[in-house]
Formats: C-alpha cells, structure tokens, sequence
C-alpha cells in the first residue's frame, strides 16, 4: 500500500496544489439517494455545476 501511495505522489498526482472536496448531505437526502440511486448522478451533475459556475 505504501508502494501505491509513493508512486501516486511521485509519478501521478503533477507537482501542483490539489484541492479535494467534500460532500455532505443532509440525512434525508442521503436517505432518499440510498432508496432512488437512479436519483445519485442527477444530483451530483447539480452539485457540479453549481461548484463549476464558483471557482
């Protein structure tokens, strides 16, 4: 594993800043997208643009 994680840093990820997100939803949602996953890639194409649209 230690193998994995030097060669991403080494040879994958490019010398430059990485910024990593995180989503959180709130309980209810996160219900009703483990109930409906056909409703997961609708809601993450929002989050996207909404993200997009700011940086």
């Amino acid at each position: 594993m230690s193998q994995t994680a030097a060669h991403l840093v080494d040879h994958v990820i490019p010398h430059v800043p990485v910024r990593q997100w995180v989503l959180s939803l709130p309980i209810p949602l996160r219900v009703l997208l483990a109930a409906q996953p056909e409703l997961v890639t609708p809601v993450l194409q929002v989050v996207q643009r909404v993200v997009t649209r700011h940086l």
